[in-house]
């Protein structure tokens, strides 16, 4: 467990320009995100507010749309099909800006979901911001960051041992990034469980103060 840990740390703080790259793409999306709420008309904006409402009443009432294994199987199959995609995108050629697509998207819609909170509650809303995002979504998005650093990495790696400027062992460093993948399966699982559990609770709290 140890090299295992020792192997990642290492990895990411050798390709740190790789990290930061990520997490700029992601929140450059993110800003964009937040934004976007200011430039679509007022039709757009009221359906986006329905659907927030909408959301929130059934998490008022902890509806099995909005909370327990249905929310959980769901979760678990969207997130663990985009991860899969993401760390088949890392052993292609066309892996690199795929995934930083992927991660510029998953900004936007997080952006625009809480600019929608916010134009909804005001001052309310970045509370009711907090608890959407604390702590699952965080956690959430840390682990995308995680795979997505990896299957960039890989991506460079194997097409500079395409190009012969880069010797790799290709079972080794396959077996390396599958493990990267498998970690962030298993912590997905974790996230999944507590956001089908755990989140329409504390948004629930929020219900009672708007």
């Amino acid at each position: 467990m140890k090299k295992i840990i020792k192997y990642l740390n290492e990895t990411i703080k050798k390709e740190k320009n790789i990290l930061i790259f990520i997490l700029i793409t992601f929140f450059l999306g993110l800003i964009l995100g937040s934004l976007f709420i200011n430039f679509i008309t007022e039709d757009d904006k009221k359906l986006l507010i329905e659907q927030l409402e909408l959301f929130l009443s059934n998490v008022k009432n902890l509806k099995k749309d909005v909370f327990g294994i249905k929310v959980f199987s769901g979760e678990i199959l969207n997130n663990g099909f985009q991860l899969f995609i993401i760390f088949v995108l890392g052993i292609s050629m066309i892996g690199l800006p795929v995934v930083i697509i992927i991660m510029f998207f998953k900004g936007f819609m997080l952006g625009t979901t809480l600019a929608t909170i916010i134009l909804k509650y005001q001052f309310k809303g970045i509370i009711g911001s907090f608890l959407y995002v604390f702590p699952c979504y965080i956690f959430n998005i840390i682990i995308y960051i995680f795979i997505s650093f990896f299957a960039v990495h890989a991506s460079i790696k194997f097409l500079k041992a395409l190009l012969k400027k880069d010797n790799l062992n290709f079972k080794s460093f396959f077996g390396r990034y599958l493990l990267s993948f498998i970690i962030s399966m298993f912590f997905m699982f974790i996230v999944c469980l507590l956001d089908a559990y755990l989140t329409p609770v504390l948004l629930k709290l929020f219900t009672y103060i708007i």
